[in-house]
């Protein structure tokens, strides 16, 4: 079979005739759906589609999380086996030295690699039994900077015909597009990486604060308003409180507004916002808020109560805030779905940290 590539490994395009089969129409839902994808199910699931549709093949997988040429997981999907079992392996290790060969390459079959390399069929045979599931493969490997993140691997048995030029044709034609879909997840997982490390330093600072959007809903709370919201939903209401996530109710029944101060009904407790508007964007909509508590609306200083439960853990503020409600240890133990021995444990837990010898003077801390 003619090679699609020079002898340096790169794609020659010039040569390659359009698909005789009209492969656009063929995949266009599956396009659609892998130009949409914002996440690796979607997109594995867009990927199989797409080969599904314009290639028969014995089985497909994607190999990601590359390092030193070993895919660190991968996802399978067999469309025929002789044995029902089988699962392909998650490895590169009989394309290991053609890509170390081939830096950049994006298109190869392993009759190419065979041709070039008398070792790999050993390997292959090394690596999946000598029970041979599948005659030939395609990858398409797509690389981040000098090392492949990711191959999309596509094989065929002994039964199928082998692939086809106008078949490499169709995939070095519609490889651009997986591989935008590749950079666009890479991109949104490191967003997503890099907002949780910032939530978890926001979440340790000492500062009672929470990011609203324009309809009040809590987008991100710091584990000091956990606890001030806590204590403001007990008071208010004067009968048991709920735990800690739990916010406010006053979000959802007050029309935001920028400089917004509230008063609590029964504590010298106040919150304010402040309103931030993003700069114009494409996908931009209305402003997120800032809520942030204080005692009396000026003074930083929190109440009493609040203070005291900033030295217990989330889990021990829910057992001091339902014992200083009056709920018996049982109780406590029935609503959180404990056993009462651990509550008996974090009674303990609070009365070390607070100083205290008794539940008597835990209620009078968060009264």
């Amino acid at each position: 079979m003619p090679s699609v590539f020079s002898k340096r490994g790169e794609a020659k395009v010039s040569h390659i005739r359009l698909p005789v089969r009209d492969f656009a129409q063929v995949t266009m839902p599956p396009m659609d759906a892998l130009q949409r994808t914002v996440d690796l199910e979607g997109f594995w699931a867009a990927s199989l589609n797409l080969v599904s549709s314009a290639l028969p093949h014995h089985s497909c997988s994607l190999m990601f999380g590359i390092e030193d040429y070993q895919p660190r997981a991968a996802r399978h999907h067999v469309t025929q086996a002789q044995r029902r079992d089988y699962m392909p392996a998650t490895s590169l290790s009989v394309s290991r030295p053609f890509l170390q060969a081939h830096p950049q390459v994006r298109l190869y079959t392993y009759s190419e690699i065979v041709s070039q390399d008398p070792g790999a069929r050993r390997r292959r045979l090394a690596l999946e039994e000598p029970v041979e599931e599948w005659a030939d493969f395609v990858h398409l490997a797509f690389w981040h900077d000098a090392r492949p993140a990711a191959v999309l691997s596509i094989r065929r048995s002994e039964a199928q015909p082998r692939f086809t030029q106008d078949e490499l044709g169709f995939l070095e034609a519609v490889y651009p597009m997986i591989d935008a879909a590749l950079y666009r997840l890479r991109a949104l997982e490191e967003e997503r990486a890099k907002n949780l490390v910032f939530e978890q330093l926001l979440r340790a600072t000492a500062a009672p604060a929470l990011l609203v959007d324009a309809q009040g809903q809590v987008l991100f709370a710091t584990e000091a308003a956990h606890s001030v919201c806590a204590l403001w939903n007990a008071a208010g209401e004067g009968g048991l409180p709920r735990i800690p996530e739990e916010l406010p109710e006053l979000l959802a029944r007050q029309q935001l507004t920028s400089g917004m101060v509230m008063d609590h009904p029964n504590l010298p407790l106040s919150l304010r916002l402040s309103l931030c508007t993003p700069q114009s964007g494409l996908f931009s909509s209305g402003a997120y808020g800032m809520l942030t508590f204080s005692q009396g609306g000026t003074d930083a200083r929190l109440p009493r109560p609040a203070s005291v439960l900033d030295r217990l853990s989330p889990s021990e503020r829910r057992v001091a805030l339902l014992v200083a409600s009056g709920l018996r240890n049982g109780q406590v133990a029935e609503r959180l779905s404990r056993s009462r021995r651990t509550v008996e444990s974090q009674l303990n837990s609070i009365y070390g940290k607070l100083d205290i010898d008794c539940r008597t003077q835990l209620v009078n801390l968060l009264r």
